[in-house]
């Protein structure tokens, strides 16, 4: 009985040596080689290294991606009864500027306006640098036209606005072409050629009213506008530097009327359908930069030229065989000007002063207001025109404390005080307006007299 118990003691014990054995033989069978075990790790390598590759090459892509932009909150005031309401807080600018470098010399620029019910583009450009000499670039899409207050970014102003002449001879300062721009590395001049659609955001209404230039991104007509602009820039030792050049446009809209009449009333040329408009003008600038009593600068640019607005052939009445007579062509001389005066005051604040006018009939004064007119031989076919408030020069004086928390935020105060050409009678020119409750006001506003149109705006600016 008991070698029976041993024996089967035994037996257990030489079965679990042997099942020890066998798992033992299998793990060493199962077991990678060395040579295995690197190719193994290689594999792992590789494919980490593959991994940063692909991670670089997108976090090259978004280095070569720049954001930047700003937002400008404000308040205004205005003392005109005819602008209702005549206070509120809005918007003014909301925009993100993109700028993607692809390559070196090649740059896209994209610049989208966030301003509440009004989303657009204002920026859409390519740049291409000259990789040789460093000193050509070709621009093509929609950008700033030449033109210095143009060109002086709304962020850097001083002012809240660009001056009176600068908006009405370039609404929205932005047009759609393409410019050449020579920029020399060891001469301080720099020249620029910009070929333009031309007639971008203006009105050009038919007989019934409708703009047939609503579509921005199309020309209105066959003619392209052209645009150059010159400046040096002059140093002048420890005191400062002074740049000063000139502008040029020159450009045409296309008839659609059979007559154009001149800024005197007097002077009416025959012209055909589809005939060029000239709108041209020239200019000249200067900003002085002087190291003084804490830095100052004195800005300045003179415009004059003959602009123009199109008009309107006669026209069958909707429903009836009546015509709607035509409405001329028309050319004007104008002429206009701005001056700066900005004052640093400390490090943190600083004081701007700014004085435009703007003639835009320079062949037309006050006195001859709702007097000088033509007057059509044939009123079916063309319709008179009387000389009035468009003919009257505007002078604007502008003053800004304003106050840098640092480079990002800004706090602006400014006022404008804002004086109309005076007509020479009494009543020869009044304009009918509307009060907030709805009520009209008629012959509210006297031009014999000067208009209160001053301006009152806090402005914040947050740029990053």
């Amino acid at each position: 009985m008991y070698n029976q118990k041993k024996f089967k003691m035994n037996k257990f014990r030489f079965t679990a040596l042997m099942l020890i054995f066998t798992f033992a033989l299998t793990a060493k069978a199962q077991e990678p080689t060395t040579e295995e075990k690197i190719t193994e790790l290689k594999e792992t390598v590789n494919g980490l290294l593959e991994r940063l590759a692909t991670d670089e090459t997108d976090l090259q892509k978004l280095t070569k991606i720049k954001v930047s932009g700003y937002m400008q909150a404000q308040y205004q005031y205005f003392d005109n009864p005819a602008i209702q309401p005549n206070n509120y807080f809005m918007l003014r600018r909301a925009r993100v500027k993109f700028t993607y470098e692809m390559v070196d010399g090649v740059k896209f620029v994209l610049t989208p306006e966030f301003v509440p019910g009004n989303l657009s583009v204002k920026d859409a450009y390519v740049v291409l640098n000259d990789r040789w000499t460093k000193a050509f670039s070709v621009w093509a899409g929609k950008f700033n036209r030449p033109n210095y207050e143009v060109e002086y970014s709304s962020s850097s102003r001083e002012l809240p606005e660009r001056s009176t002449l600068i908006r009405t001879l370039y609404p929205n300062e932005r047009a759609i072409g393409a410019k050449l721009e020579f920029n020399p590395l060891n001469v301080p001049i720099h020249f620029q050629l910009a070929i333009l659609n031309g007639a971008d955001l203006m009105t050009i209404n038919n007989a019934s009213g409708t703009n047939l230039n609503t579509t921005e991104n199309k020309d209105f007509d066959n003619y392209k506008d052209i645009m150059v602009r010159a400046y040096y820039n002059l140093p002048l030792g420890n005191f400062g530097g002074l740049d000063f050049g000139a502008h040029g446009y020159f450009g045409s809209l296309k008839s659609n009327t059979l007559k154009t009449l001149s800024s005197d009333y007097t002077t009416i040329e025959d012209v055909k359908i589809g005939d060029a408009v000239k709108r041209n003008w020239i200019g000249g600038e200067f900003q002085l930069f002087a190291d003084v009593l804490g830095g100052m600068s004195i800005k300045g640019e003179y415009i004059a030229g003959k602009n123009a607005s199109i008009g309107y052939s006669p026209v069958a009445a909707a429903g009836t065989t009546a015509a709607i007579p035509g409405v001329p062509n028309f050319q004007n001389n104008f002429s206009g000007y701005y001056v700066y005066f900005i004052k640093n005051l400390g490090v943190k604040n600083q004081f701007a002063f700014r004085y435009d006018y703007y003639d835009p009939n320079t062949d037309i004064t006050g006195k001859d207001v709702t007097i000088t007119k033509y007057s059509s031989p044939d009123a079916i076919t063309l319709k008179s025109r009387t000389s009035g408030k468009s003919d009257l020069a505007t002078s604007t004086f502008g003053f800004a404390l304003l106050h840098y928390f640092d480079d990002n935020l800004r706090v602006s105060l400014n006022y404008e005080i804002v004086q109309n050409e005076k007509v020479g009678t009494v009543g020869a020119l009044t304009e009918d307006y509307t009060k907030a409750d709805g009520t009209k006001v008629v012959k509210g506003l006297d031009y014999s007299n000067v208009l209160k149109q001053n301006l009152l705006t806090l402005r914040i600016q947050a740029k990053f």
